[in-house]
């Protein structure tokens, strides 16, 4: 596989300003709470919100709602309707598994907003937009919180601290949101930036004043006022005049000091924290300070508590979160444990989460990334840093015009590649070793921007390159791309059905032909397809235009009970995520986040063939026939999914010989995935058409396929292939069982983001990984002592190949031992991973830093891993490809040798001799290791993997991979593939000055 590597997207991580989890400590919950469905919310500067599943430490972005035009999100607030206990008289296995027990139907799940003005606004999940605005006759609103719950019926309600010094109070019952009453103070001037409740009735706010005033909001009086005390206000103007206000950020004069954070424990006692860079400990009862701790070396930004009250955690302006816990033997005593630096800004945004083994709290600031850091097991845990780029790939690419597009918020670019990969590598005169050259290959040859003020939702582009597909939440826009006279690209409007244009999607895909646009809205139980005529046809100046009424593809009604469906987050699983068309655009498929597949046909005189889409049920193939569906996922009996006529709505319909869109025979009978499908493909496969995927390389081209094969990979990394026409799992499945899967597949901890097939190859991406599996190759007999064959070492990465074959085979790591933030810590870990020393220069000039070799040192255990493990992994061998496999490993060893001591010559700034053999033999040695991996192999290698590209933004083809060609088969007997690859890395976040800079 040809790789473009590049960093020109449009794309800009958005600062994070607000976290909130809609169950914050379920293990502290009554036993309703705890099956109930968390979701954490993360709201950005740009105005998105993301909605995070914790999936017990997965961790999935599940969607994201899109922001707009200078909106900013922050502050976030969850509210949650009262669990309730029926009656399951029927005794219906459809709830909890079991004849006769009760069913929970957990509240309903709420999320608000504010974004520094006077409104706020509660989002609709289903269909991903706002939902409804409320406001008053108060300032900006610069702090949120909810009314803890209360007696059963009980509403809950909003409160938010605004700039002019009151409390403003939102009632949200009857599912509605309305503004309410304020709560004054005796000071204009005094601005609320905190907030949090101690009792239901009783609100504590922060102000700009260095005083904490509790509310009781009932009547709105001011019950207490704590200052900071005169001492304190000394040493804050001590510090701003003397030493260069190191100590805060200026945010008032230096009689003024900021509380930025206040928290409740559940004993009463409150925290605060403040400019000054202390958090304070307040007596719950007598409303006096107990403690005082100075941890930070700036502001204190941000707070988070445990459920049961015995850790605290702080995030500043100096970049440190700082963990408390309580002091043993003493009562309200407490005492820093230990600080770390994990981000590359301020702490703005901390929340703690707590459920059934999961105990971690999430830091985010305006390095727009989250990190999670365990809890309860912080110290014996890893921490583990979640991307900042979102789940949906925001790139498309047109393999047959070699253009890529790339949106972000309300911009489109379109970028062209000149030059194929193996034609720069091929050049004699060109140097490959030059950064720019490559840079130079791509243009930007198109931008398109979007008019309003709603962000881009999605994009796609037809693989000719001629049209371009651009949704927002509220509309749908089409241009057609051409190439004019002079060589420039002339973009221009397409006019879209009004039924469509003005409604918006959230998600869109064109069909490989280009005659087919389908996009889905939210929770919409249809898919919509357009026609676009004259975009298959030959003549380049042919004006592409829409059929004027759409089709609507109604999705399978399943039968999920109602204290599902109107409880908890509703119908938000019934969300589609996928939209994918098959290789010969006469199959649709899309996938949803409960794990639901619906696929479609198309029938008529480019359809389908009846043949081709019949099936025979005493077929003899050894494919396994899907098991039929249960209750939860057959059709209700109203529904009437048998007939072709409910399938499709418009078009056509009195024209016999007119394609029309109907539901797949067999798609009742596909099942239910075990999770959320982040990936959804198809492989080349076609019926009709020799057989490429799972099939040996040299028997491809005797074999009929019969079906399509659609691959779809779930958030836990689980593997599904099926044959959807007649609902059955693809026979080299098998191959792919989690069992049979690498180890280093099986311990990735990020989520697939994509997928591309090269003949029977599978290349999954995340935001860290690449790995191919190739599903034509057998796994070895169980009997085998190691997973991982010499082949396989040979594609692997340099990290793995380094490691010597005569080493033990690794050990399976136990998932499930940690909290939800990374893995446990272990004595291999402990141990220096990198030591240097200077070594005097030969030439007499100045030293430099050299890697001590600390092989003798290493642990003998070869593993890594926690050696309590029952399983281990059964392995595969082949002499056949030994020497193939030694000579790659040699190869790779040398080149990372080579790239770690050019890692240190860049320090110096001159290059010496020894320096500058260094660098021709590194380029000799990534030579040789090019033409082994292009050479002919024995074998082709099963899996291979690499961590080198991070963090990987999308990776899409310039080239169609055809098998049935042979000019565009490669050497090894696989189809061509070239393809770019786009990373974002965290250093190229624009990130705003920081106050200060004093960091020990």
């Amino acid at each position: 596989m040809d790789i473009h590597r590049c960093r020109f997207v449009p794309f800009k991580a958005a600062a994070i300003n607000a976290v909130a989890f809609s169950h914050p400590h379920l293990a502290a919950d009554s036993k309703y709470s705890r099956g109930a469905p968390a979701r954490m919310a993360i709201g950005r500067a740009n105005g998105d919100i993301e909605i995070w599943n914790p999936m017990h430490g997965t961790w999935l972005q599940e969607t994201t709602i899109p922001g707009g035009q200078d909106r900013s999100v922050e502050g976030l607030a969850w509210v949650v309707g009262d669990d309730e206990e029926l009656d399951n008289n029927s005794g219906s296995s459809s709830a909890n598994g079991n004849k006769g027990r009760p069913i929970i139907s957990h509240g309903s799940l709420r999320l608000f907003s504010i974004g520094y003005t006077n409104t706020i606004t509660e989002w609709d999940l289903d269909k991903g937009c706002a939902k409804r605005h409320a406001s008053g006759q108060h300032g900006e609103l610069w702090c949120l919180a909810t009314q803890p719950k209360g007696p059963a019926a009980s509403a809950q309600r909003l409160v938010g601290g605004t700039m002019d010094g009151c409390l403003a109070l939102y009632t949200t019952e009857d599912d509605d949101l309305r503004f309410q009453r304020l709560c004054r103070t005796p000071k204009k001037s005094v601005k609320i930036v905190s907030i949090a409740f101690q009792t239901r009735q009783l609100a504590v706010a922060g102000c700009s004043d260095g005083t904490i005033r509790v509310f009781d909001i009932r009547n709105g009086a001011i019950l207490h006022a704590m200052t900071m005390g005169r001492e304190l206000l000394a040493e804050r103007a001590l510090s701003s005049s003397g030493k260069g206000n190191k100590g805060g950020n200026g945010g008032g004069s230096a009689k003024n000091v900021i509380v930025w954070s206040v928290r409740c424990l559940p004993n009463g006692d409150i925290v605060s924290g403040d400019s000054t860079g202390q958090i304070c400990i307040w007596d719950g009862t007598t409303y006096t300070q107990a403690q005082r701790i100075q941890s930070h070396t700036q502001d204190v930004l941000s707070l988070a508590t445990s459920a049961d009250g015995s850790s605290i955690v702080s995030g500043g302006m100096d970049r440190r979160v700082v963990l408390y816990r309580e002091i043993a033997g003493q009562t309200s005593r407490w005492a820093k444990v230990w600080h770390r630096r994990y981000h590359q800004h301020d702490v703005k945004a901390l929340a703690a989460f707590e459920a059934k083994g999961v105990s971690v709290v999430v830091a985010g600031g305006p390095d727009a990334t989250p990190v999670v850091l365990p809890l309860q097991k912080s110290g014996f845990e890893h921490h583990r840093t979640l991307s900042h780029l979102p789940q949906t790939v925001p790139v498309a690419s047109a393999p047959d015009a070699r253009l890529v597009i790339c949106w972000w918020e309300r911009r489109v670019e379109i970028w062209a590649f000149d030059t194929t990969l193996n034609e720069i590598l091929s050049d004699p005169t060109a140097d490959t070793s030059d950064a720019d050259m490559l840079d130079r290959n791509r243009r930007l040859v198109g931008r398109i921007l979007i008019k309003g003020d709603a962000n881009i939702t999605a994009a796609a582009i037809s693989p000719d390159g001629s049209l371009v597909v651009v949704a927002t939440i509220n509309e749908v826009k089409a241009f057609q791309l051409c190439k004019a006279p002079s060589g420039e690209l002339v973009i221009s409007k397409v006019a879209v059905p009004a039924a469509v244009a003005n409604k918006g999607a959230s998600g869109a895909a064109i069909s490989p032909s280009g005659r087919w646009v389908a996009l889905s809205n939210g929770v919409e139980n249809h898919v919509t397809v357009l026609e676009a005529l004259g975009a298959d046809s030959d003549e380049e100046t042919k004006k592409i235009t829409f059929r004027a009424k759409p089709s609507r593809l109604s999705r399978l009604r399943r039968s999920i009970p109602n204290h599902e469906l109107f409880s908890g987050l509703g119908r938000y699983d019934r969300r589609v995520t996928r939209l994918v068309f098959s290789p010969d655009s006469k199959l649709l498929a899309v996938g949803d986040l409960a794990g639901y597949i619906d696929t479609w046909v198309l029938r008529g005189p480019n359809g389908v063939s009846d043949e081709a889409s019949a099936v025979d049920a005493a077929d003899g193939e050894d494919g396994e026939m899907v098991d039929a569906p249960n209750d939860d996922e057959e059709e209700d009996s109203d529904a009437s999914s048998d007939e072709d006529s409910s399938d499709a709505e418009g078009g056509d319909e009195l024209d016999t010989h007119a394609n029309k869109w109907v539901r797949n025979p067999r798609a009742k009978q596909m099942p239910k995935l075990s999770g959320a499908p982040v990936v959804l493909s198809f492989s080349a496969d076609v019926p009709g058409a020799p057989a490429v995927a799972g099939e040996a390389v040299d028997t491809a081209s005797s074999t009929a396929a019969r079906d399509y094969v659609l691959l779809a990979v779930t958030a836990t990394s689980r593997l599904f292939a099926f044959n959807p026409l007649r609902a059955r799992l693809v026979p080299w499945l098998r191959r792919l069982t989690p069992a049979n899967l690498p180890l280093e597949f099986r311990n990735i901890r990020d989520i697939a983001k994509g997928v591309l097939w090269q003949g029977p190859r599978l290349w999954i991406y995340g935001t860290t990984f690449l790995f191919m599996v190739d599903t034509s190759v057998e796994p070895a007999p169980a009997s085998s002592s190691a997973i991982t064959s010499s082949t396989d070492k040979a594609g692997a990465s340099s990290t793995a190949l380094s490691t010597p074959s005569a080493d033990p085979p690794k050990r399976k790591r136990k998932r499930g031992d940690d909290t939800g933030a990374g893995g446990r810590m272990t004595l291999a870990g402990v141990g220096p991973q990198r030591v240097q020393m200077v070594v005097e220069s030969a030439e007499g000039g100045a030293g430099e830093w050299v890697d001590v070799d600390m092989e003798g040192t290493e642990d003998k255990s070869g593993d890594g891993y926690d050696d309590d493990s029952d399983d281990s992994d059964d392995s595969e061998s082949d002499s056949d490809n030994g020497e193939a496999a030694s000579h790659a490993q040699k190869l790779l060893h040398q080149q990372q040798q080579h790239q770690q001591q050019l890692k240190h010559q860049k320090k110096s700034p001159r290059k010496t001799r020894k320096q500058q053999q260094q660098e021709d033999e590194e380029k000799e040695a990534d030579n040789q290791l090019q033409k082994h991996l292009r050479s002919p192999q024995p074998q082709q290698p099963r899996w291979w993997h690499t961590f080198k590209y991070r963090p990987i933004l999308g990776v899409v083809p310039l080239a169609a991979a055809s098998s049935s060609s042979s000019s565009s088969t490669s050497t090894s007997g696989y189809p061509s593939l070239e393809v770019a690859l786009i990373e974002r890395p965290g250093w190229d976040i624009d990130l705003p000055l920081r106050y200060g800079g004093d960091e020990r």
